[in-house]
């Protein structure tokens, strides 16, 4: 039908390669967390590397870095 063949092409669209094709429900889940995780991850890093130079550059001042 028309709606099957507009799905179809929007799932190539979003996955021109194919790699997600066969990929269950779950292991989309799957994917998408272990990604959040990991920009999670260098987001925190990168923040942590920026607030040492500022230090650094700044060794008399005294930074509150509380809940962060």
């Amino acid at each position: 039908s028309a709606e099957v063949t507009l799905i179809a092409e929007e799932e190539m669209k979003a996955d021109p390669a194919g790699l997600y094709a066969d990929f269950s429900r779950a292991d989309l889940v799957k994917t998408v967390l272990d990604w959040q995780g990991s920009v999670v991850e260098v987001s925190s890093s990168q923040f942590r590397n920026a607030i040492a130079q500022i230090q650094l550059l700044n060794p008399n001042v005294e930074f509150n870095l509380d809940g962060l």
